[in-house]
C-alpha cells in the first residue's frame, strides 16, 4: 500500500494540473507545490465535504503521476489518513468494532476499503478544484478563493469547538 505509482487520469488529471500550476508568474505562486500534496489533502477534503469521485479517462488529457518514491516517503502520513477515514466513515462500515478492526488489524487488506479511499481522493480533487480554481482568472481571485475556502472550512468544521473545553479535555487526559 502506497508503494506503487499513483496516476490521476481524465478530468482529475486536468484538475490536479490546475491545482499545482503557477497562478502568479511574478510571485511564482502555486496553491499546491506537487501532485503528492494534492493527494495527501484530497481524501480528507473529500471525506469532510462528503464527496466521492469516480475515475475517468480522456486520451487527450495527460495523466498526472505521483512516483512510488514519493508515496513510500510519505506512507506513514498516508496510512494515518487512510485509518482516520476507515474509523470515521460510518456509512462504509456501520459497526464500530469492524471499523477499528479494518483500520488496525486488517489494514489495507480489503479491496473495498482501498476503493473507498480512492473515491475520497477523487472527490476531494473535485472539491479543491471547484473551491480554489474554477472561474479564477487572475492572482487576486485565486487568493480570494483560498481565503473564502478557509473561512468556509472553519465555519463548517471548527465553529463548534470550544477551545476552553478542548484544553480541559487535554489536561484531563494528561493526568
Amino acid at each position: 500500500m502506497f508503494d506503487k505509482q499513483y496516476r490521476f487520469t481524465g478530468s482529475h488529471a486536468e484538475k490536479v494540473g490546475a491545482l499545482t500550476s503557477t497562478f502568479d508568474e511574478f510571485a511564482k505562486a502555486k496553491l499546491f507545490e506537487r501532485n503528492l500534496d494534492v493527494y495527501i489533502n484530497a481524501p480528507l477534503i473529500g471525506f469532510l465535504f462528503k464527496r466521492k469521485g469516480t475515475k475517468n479517462s480522456d486520451g487527450n488529457i495527460a495523466d498526472q503521476n505521483i512516483f512510488p518514491e514519493q508515496l513510500i516517503n510519505n506512507s506513514e502520513q498516508l496510512k494515518y489518513i487512510f485509518r482516520l477515514i476507515l474509523i470515521l466513515d460510518t456509512e462504509h462500515e456501520p459497526d464500530e468494532e469492524a471499523r477499528l478492526d479494518k483500520a488496525f488489524r486488517r489494514f489495507g487488506s480489503d479491496e473495498s476499503d482501498l476503493k473507498l479511499f480512492d473515491t475520497y481522493v477523487l472527490g476531494g480533487v473535485e472539491v479543491l478544484y471547484e473551491k480554489l480554481i474554477e472561474g479564477s482568472t487572475d492572482p487576486s481571485e485565486y487568493i480570494n478563493r483560498m481565503y473564502d475556502f478557509v473561512e468556509e472550512f472553519n465555519e463548517r468544521f471548527n465553529e463548534g469547538i470550544d477551545s476552553k473545553h478542548l484544553m480541559e479535555m487535554c489536561r484531563a487526559n494528561v493526568k
